[in-house]
C-alpha cells in the first residue's frame, strides 16, 4: 500500500496541484479504501511535516507549500510550480540596455510567490477567466504586483498584492487603463487580494500613466 505521504502527493496532483483540506481529505478517500478514525490528522501532520511553510516542518523532504500561511488551510505541491516559459523574443547575451531592462523586468517579478499563486489559480485570469494554452500540457498566466514593486511604488512581493491575469489585462493594468474593482475579480480559496492594494492601484496608477 502506498504511504500517506504519496497518496496526498497523488491527492494533490490529482486536484491540479492546490487544494483545501476539505479537498485533500476528499481526494485521498477517493484512492486510500482503508481510513482509520484519525485519518484527517494524519493528512494535516504528514502535510506540516513536509512543508518548510509550517512550524512542524522536520527539516526533511519539503514537498508541500501554503501561499498564505499555515492557518488558511489551502496547500499546494511544491514540484508542480514551475517557472514562467520565457518568450523566444527574449534578448541573450549583450542587447541594448532597453531590452535588458525587459528581460530584468519579466524575470523578477516571476517570484516563487507569484508562481505558487498561478498554481493556485490554475493559471486563469482573474478578470476575464481565460486559461491561455500554450501546449498540450502546459498553459500561462502572468503574475502582477498591484501596487508595483520598482520605482518608487516600493510595493510587496506578499500575496494579497498579487493578481493573476492573462497578457492583455496584465498590460491593462500596467498601463494604467484599467481600474481593479473586488467584484469584477475572481476569487479562489487561499488567496485574498488586499484592498489597500486596490485602493493604491485606482488612486495612483489608473488613468495617471499616460
Amino acid at each position: 500500500m502506498p504511504s500517506w505521504e504519496e497518496d496526498i502527493v497523488s491527492a494533490l496532483t490529482n486536484l491540479g496541484g492546490t487544494g483545501t483540506y476539505a479537498e485533500i481529505y476528499g481526494a485521498v478517500a477517493a484512492i486510500r479504501s482503508d481510513l482509520p478514525a484519525s485519518w484527517k490528522d494524519i493528512i494535516r501532520r504528514q502535510i506540516q511535516d513536509r512543508s518548510s511553510d509550517s512550524a512542524g516542518w522536520k527539516k526533511g523532504a519539503d514537498l508541500f507549500f501554503s501561499v498564505e500561511g499555515l492557518g488558511r488551510g489551502v496547500w499546494g505541491l511544491r514540484r508542480l510550480v514551475e517557472p514562467t516559459p520565457i518568450a523566444a523574443d527574449l534578448p541573450e547575451g549583450n542587447e541594448s540596455p532597453g531590452r535588458t531592462r525587459q528581460t530584468t523586468y519579466r524575470i523578477l517579478r516571476d517570484t516563487v510567490l507569484a508562481r505558487q499563486i498561478k498554481l493556485l489559480h490554475r493559471d486563469a485570469c482573474q478578470i476575464c477567466g481565460e486559461v491561455l494554452r500554450i501546449s498540450a500540457t502546459k498553459t500561462y498566466s502572468e503574475a502582477h504586483h498591484i501596487i508595483p514593486l520598482g520605482k518608487h511604488h516600493a510595493g510587496a512581493d506578499i500575496g494579497s498584492n498579487i493578481i493573476v491575469l492573462c497578457p492583455n489585462h496584465h498590460a491593462l493594468c500596467d498601463m494604467g487603463a484599467m481600474p481593479l474593482k473586488r467584484e469584477d475579480i475572481r476569487a479562489v480559496d487561499g488567496h485574498e487580494i488586499a484592498e489597500e492594494s486596490l485602493i493604491y492601484h485606482n488612486d495612483k496608477i489608473f488613468g495617471r500613466i499616460f
